[in-house]
């Protein structure tokens, strides 16, 4: 099992279900303010855009832990591809670039600051169970991220957003191959898009957040 702590214990992070969103709670209240955002020059930057990015931020915290344990650990256990090592190299450093490119388009103020990570060990148990969860969890990024696309009110936010989600088809299209019979396309017009709220209970729900 691969853990990535920040000092926040199960159960701080709390979806607002009304309102399809989620906050980051402590014991001192909200950690992460709803003021104030460093997004390029844009002031059409909300609150709730602030709270899709935190969700993203999540969601990107857990791919770059991902694509990490398979460069340190996974790839060498379940004898992958050798082949296959530049294109986990190359995710790897997507999923970098996506973490920080939300991380300065919140500051310092909003950057969620504590909350776990975890990755399952029978999701990693095997080759197979590896590329399922992957192609799962990058079908669920992209539907995130269309979803983002919706829930952003930044024009410049809502560009970025679809940028990202063609990015991760990429990496759901590469797991997807690696499973029999797959082929490797996500359907015509995309996953169904999906909302930062049910995002996060989503991980949640799958083990993969607390």
């Amino acid at each position: 099992m691969t853990d990535l702590q920040a000092g926040m214990s199960r159960g701080q992070f709390i979806r607002n279900a009304a309102k399809g969103s989620v906050v980051l709670v402590g014991s001192g209240g909200i950690l992460a303010s709803m003021d104030g955002v460093a997004f390029a020059k844009s002031n059409a930057v909300t609150k709730s855009d602030i709270t899709v990015l935190q969700t993203g931020f999540i969601a990107e915290t857990l791919a770059v832990t991902v694509y990490g344990a398979i460069l340190k650990t996974y790839f060498t256990k379940l004898k992958l591809d050798p082949g296959n090592l530049s294109y986990f190299q190359a995710a790897y450093k997507d999923e970098q670039e996506h973490l920080a490119a939300w991380k300065a388009a919140l500051g310092p103020k909003n950057t969620p600051t504590g909350f776990t990570i975890s990755v399952p060990a029978k999701y990693v148990a095997s080759k197979n169970a590896l590329a399922k969860t992957g192609a799962t969890l990058e079908s669920a990024f992209v539907s995130t991220y269309l979803g983002a696309i919706d829930e952003f009110s930044s024009p410049e936010l809502k560009t970025t957003a679809g940028g990202v989600a063609a990015n991760e088809a990429t990496h759901y299209s590469f797991f997807d191959a690696i499973l029999p019979g797959a082929n490797a396309v996500l359907p015509a017009f995309g996953p169904k898009p999906i909302t930062a709220g049910t995002a996060a209970s989503t991980l949640k729900s799958l083990g993969f957040l607390s």
